[in-house]
């Protein structure tokens, strides 16, 4: 089978088109296999099946693994991209947003042509691919997006790789530059079914995937036994790591960090605040030292990050508010810990928790919030199919000082709630939903910005 001759490849049946080569996947909810015969009377070529379909029909194929097949029949199809590429692939629970975009930042900084591939969009330059999709894409837009933008002019992509991605194969076929890990904590256990299965996912990008250097933070006890699963055979940042963390202040104006690499000491200054932005820009200077840049230039990448709704601010009247995207609690607890320092009256926490999705997480969400938070108004999220009240009660049962909670479903009034009522000094940080643009319930996708609801209020 010759790439050149295959007109369009797809994994949906009702795309396939005359000429074209359908592989069937069996997902979660509906599975490739019984749609092989419709794939069939739309003109396919070929059909690529990894179990007995009770067909005859000389275009069946079968593989061992249509998925692993798929990732890479889609690299070859598009050229095998990645292969004249320099791709950085970043995964973790949280941070993957933020230090691609560090990455991003710095290597332009640098004179390096570098997209984007992540939660927000996919993104080269001033020109977006596809906005608000998956955080990493299926592996036929995987390998389509990596083909664009190398046309496009870019030399380096840095993607966010979701244990998604990796338990599903969506990258598969793909050969990295540079793999990174920022750290792990609960998250997708509906998903995934227990912390280790978590784990394993990640640690795929390691250990299965071609690449010339392996990141790890040494400072998270999960990238510790990566190093070790990687025999040591990895640049590891943190506290003790390689590129070591000396120093690292954060406040209201911005962030101070000092670090040593090469038995140098190098200061960095950035706008992104909170202590967690310390391992975020420790992973995107490392990035830029292996690509050969130098200090100066590297600062001036930094310096330039917005990440949209990631510790996002606004002041007005001497209330801060902090939209971000934490939606597990060990997000949650290190942005209410950040918010807390930069706050000197009370703390409020505006937040709910999406449908349909890791109930696990409510109460302990629950839990962080009312350790941390002066006031707790717990609203809604992406409901998506559940009922609103239903995952509040949820949150509810982790906190254990009522008194301080105040419920709104309505999450535009929970927001102007918290805004209306704070004082001088005090700090309102809305979780949760960060960069989104909507609200999803019971399938539908309204428009909605928690971005529109703060500058409303405050008149920013």
């Amino acid at each position: 089978m010759e790439p050149s001759k295959i007109k369009g490849i797809t994994q949906n049946s009702k795309e396939v088109q005359e000429g074209w080569v359908f592989v069937a996947i069996k997902g979660s909810s509906t599975d490739g296999h019984n749609f092989v015969q419709e794939a069939l009377s739309r003109g396919a070529s070929l059909v690529f099946v990894e179990r007995d379909v009770g067909i005859k029909d000389e275009r069946i194929i079968k593989v061992e693994d249509t998925r692993k097949f798929l990732g890479e029949l889609a690299n070859e199809f598009f050229g095998r991209p990645s292969e004249r590429l320099k791709v950085v692939g970043i995964t973790g629970t949280n941070g993957k947003t933020t230090s691609s975009h560090i990455v991003e930042a710095v290597l332009n900084a640098g004179g390096i042509p570098t997209g984007l591939i992540g939660t927000i969009y996919y993104r080269f330059k001033n020109k977006i691919y596809e906005y608000e999709g998956r955080t990493t894409p299926d592996p036929i837009q995987w390998h389509r997006t990596l083909k664009q933008m190398l046309e496009d002019g870019a030399e380096v992509v840095a993607c966010e790789v979701s244990s998604h991605a990796l338990d599903q194969r969506r990258v598969w076929g793909t050969k990295f530059f540079i793999t990174a890990f920022t750290n792990l904590s609960q998250d997708h256990l509906d998903y995934h079914g227990s912390m280790e299965n978590y784990f394993r996912a990640k640690l795929r990008l390691f250990v299965e995937y071609p690449q010339e250097y392996s990141l790890i933070n040494i400072d998270d006890e999960y990238g510790r036994r990566i190093l070790e699963e990687l025999k040591g055979k990895a640049i590891t940042y943190g506290r003790n790591g390689n590129l070591r963390i000396i120093d690292f202040e954060t406040s209201i104006e911005g962030s101070k960090l000092t670090l040593e690499w090469e038995g140098r000491t190098y200061k960095f200054s950035s706008n992104l605040r909170g202590e967690f932005q310390a391992y975020n820009l420790s992973l995107g200077i490392l990035v830029g030292f292996l690509f050969g840049l130098d200090a100066e230039t590297i600062q001036h990448g930094v310096e330039r990050v917005i990440v949209p709704g990631r510790f996002e601010t606004f002041f007005k009247e001497g209330k801060l508010a902090i939209v971000d995207y934490a939606h597990t609690p060990d997000a949650l607890e290190k942005v209410l810990i950040t918010a807390r320092r930069l706050t000197k009256g009370k703390l409020w926490v505006v937040f709910g928790a999406g449908g349909n999705r890791d109930k696990t997480k409510r109460p302990l969400m629950g839990k962080v919030a009312g350790k941390w938070a002066d006031f707790v108004v717990i609203t809604s999220d992406n409901p998506r199919w559940e009922e609103p009240e239903a995952i509040i009660e949820d949150i509810l049962k982790g906190i254990e000082q009522k008194q301080k909670v105040f419920v709104q479903k309505d999450r535009k009034e929970a927001i102007k709630f918290a805004l209306q009522n704070a004082k001088e000094g005090d700090v309102v940080l809305i979780a949760g939903k960060g960069h989104e643009d909507y609200q999803e319930i019971k399938g539908v996708k309204y428009p909605f910005k928690d971005q529109d609801v703060v500058k409303e209020v405050l008149n920013v």
